[in-house]
């Protein structure tokens, strides 16, 4: 049952008995896990094949039955007659309905919120989430013991997924529903406005290349706010609208519709035929065209800013004799020998984290051309996506190795607004064998942001597959990789089935040699699919703010320069600013800053005065 089950062939096994985390997703075969396990149940489209309600036995199981009686006839009343049930040894009951043609995610959605409302042990959670909704199918093993069992035949479960229910009476069940808890929101239709073939406009000076954070979690996972948009129809525009302000073309939201990226937005266009929905979003796509050239006609005079991008051209000269501040190529050289220290001195033994600050210290000295890194904790964390009390105390256990071992040191500590400054040195034994080994071949990364979800040991398997494609082999062995990547090989083997999982590796036929490869999925694609990138975001606006309180706390104590802060300027109460596409059109732009502090990043600098988006 399970395989006919996921909507979308994909299974998250729980570890830990409990969590069905995103690292643990795997496609779905017919071989039981040992552990128990949860198939996905909305498709690339987001649209689930198959109505779920979990009733949890959360008190007396006298509730649970009652609730699956009452459930039941609320199902028979409204023509829902092809379901099936299981139960699980703790006494709860999965019910399975499937509908012809699937349920866009908002309604599956909403009538799971109402179902919670009207029946005490149901629980909305596999239903209210597009990428995270999931639930233990028939034959499950269940944490407790024991499995999930059928309460029916094999034969007649089966027969009920070949033969789902019309969607006119899943239209009748959640018209049902709405009479005791209220009504579901209504497509609301709106005249098409055609304009030209013009299908991109340029981004407006100071706005971002990309829809805002919260344009694009509605298009990731579907969820909008209900008090500004009525309708599914209206939050699809709102997106639309947000990506031709952002200068994107339409094959730029209709790829991310296809190939999953944002199957909330693919869940909006699910009453359309297949047939009909790129059709129906290329309509859409004009609106939004239409709506933003006028907008920026009739607005143009007061909220375009124009300032000159032209930077100042500088160039950075080398101190005599200093051996801190070298030429690129030989900096770049340098790290990469100080790599191979670090790979000398931390095998599989040591704690991964520590691995990634390391290796987050080698990519800020790569990009500032320097031995000398001032990275705060709250920067490195961004870098690795540990948390910066973590990187604080790795970077403390660095501090204290012996010298044989040491690979940095302090050379200046925090004071005021300037962090700790470390030099990375190579312990002098281990000098002549760092400057004999092959150089790291490729860019030098911290930890990747998609790595947040899959892991450490997968950030530095993925990364040794880089070097063996780098050198030009076409595959290496699961025990060889995981002497290059100095990872342990049960955590090798976990990480390449998470990494093949996730197309980022791919396992090599034994007629053409066996082994592994890099495989050809893309980071930067999962991560936005994942919501990760707005998250770091998120995380980046967190810091920031917490930044302008720690200067306004030295200001006021006389320990920075008052001209370095605007008048009167409070540290920000809100780490989340709203983006300049999240404002209404009457709304002025953003002033200039008042000050500018000589110790910002450029990274930061860009991001302040030009818009700039890390990714």
């Amino acid at each position: 049952m399970a395989p006919r089950l996921a909507a979308r062939g994909r299974v998250r096994v729980a570890r830990d008995g409990r969590n069905y985390r995103r690292k643990h997703e795997r496609t779905i075969t017919g071989t039981l896990p040992s552990q128990p396990a949860a198939v996905l149940l909305y498709d690339d489209n987001g649209c689930a094949p198959v109505f779920v309600v979990d009733l949890d036995a959360k008190g007396p199981e006298p509730t649970v039955e009652r609730d699956f009686v009452a459930l039941i006839g609320l199902l028979e009343a409204a023509g829902l007659t092809s379901w099936f049930s299981d139960h699980s040894p703790s006494g709860g009951r999965h019910l399975y309905v499937p509908v012809a043609g699937g349920i866009p995610f908002t309604e599956a959605r909403d009538a799971s919120r109402m179902l919670e409302h009207r029946l005490t042990s149901a629980d909305k959670l596999p239903m209210s989430g597009i990428s995270e909704g999931c639930i233990r199918p028939p034959g499950s093993v269940h944490r407790s013991g024991g499995h999930q069992v059928l309460d029916c035949t094999l034969e007649h479960a089966v027969a009920v997924l070949e033969s789902p229910n019309a969607s006119e009476a899943w239209d009748r069940f959640t018209a049902e529903l709405q009479r005791h808890h209220g009504p579901l929101p209504a497509p609301a239709a709106s005249p098409i406005e055609l304009v030209d073939d013009e299908t991109q406009l340029d981004p407006l000076p100071g706005y971002t290349a990309a829809p805002s954070d919260n344009f694009q979690a509605v298009a990731r996972t579907g969820d909008y706010d209900s008090t500004r948009y009525a309708s599914p129809s209206e939050a699809r525009q709102a997106v639309l609208w947000a990506s031709a302000a952002a200068g994107w073309r339409l094959v730029d939201v209709a790829r991310r519709i296809e190939d999953g990226t944002w199957p909330g937005l693919a869940s909006f266009y699910a009453r359309y035929s297949a047939g009909h929905r790129h059709k129906a979003l290329s309509r859409d796509w004009q609106r939004a065209l239409s709506f933003e050239k006028r907008r920026r006609e009739s607005h143009r005079d007061n909220s375009v800013r124009l300032r000159t991008t032209s930077p100042h051209k500088t160039q950075r000269g080398q101190r005599p004799g200093s051996a801190i501040v070298q030429r690129p190529a030989a900096i770049s050289q340098w790290v990469r020998e100080w790599l191979a220290a670090v790979d000398f001195l931390h095998g599989p033994e040591t704690h991964l984290g520590v691995r990634a600050v390391l290796y987050a210290l080698a990519e800020a000295a790569a990009l500032t051309q320097s031995r000398v890194v001032e990275h705060g904790n709250r920067s490195l964390a961004i870098a690795t996506g540990l948390d910066h009390s973590t990187v604080g105390r790795v970077l403390r256990l660095l501090e204290d190795q012996p010298s044989d071992r040491l690979l940095l040191q302090i050379v200046r500590r925090a004071k005021g607004v300037h962090a700790h400054a470390y030099e990375l040195r190579i312990p002098p034994l281990l000098a002549a064998k760092c400057a004999e080994k092959p150089w790291r071949a490729g860019r030098i990364h911290a930890i990747r942001p998609v790595f947040r979800d899959l892991g450490l040991p997968a950030a530095f398997v993925y990364a040794a597959l880089e070097q063996v494609r780098h050198r030009g082999e076409a595959s290496i062995g699961g025990r060889e990789l995981a002497r290059l990547a100095r990872v342990g090989v049960t955590s090798t083997y976990d990480a390449l089935q998470t990494l093949a999982t996730h197309g980022l590796a791919e396992r090599v036929p034994p007629d053409q040699g066996g082994g592994w490869c890099l495989g050809d999925a893309s980071l930067a694609q999962l991560a936005e699919a994942w919501g990760i990138t707005d998250a770091i975001r998120a995380q980046m606006a967190r810091y920031r703010a917490e930044r302008a309180i720690w200067r306004h706390w030295l200001t006021t104590r006389g320990r920075l320069d008052p001209q370095l802060l605007a008048a009167g300027e409070q540290p920000a109460q809100n780490p989340d600013p709203p983006s300049r596409l999240d404002r209404g059109p009457d709304q002025p732009a953003d002033p200039p800053p008042r000050w500018f502090d000589d110790t910002t990043s450029l990274l930061e600098l860009l991001e302040r005065e030009l818009g700039a988006v890390a990714v």
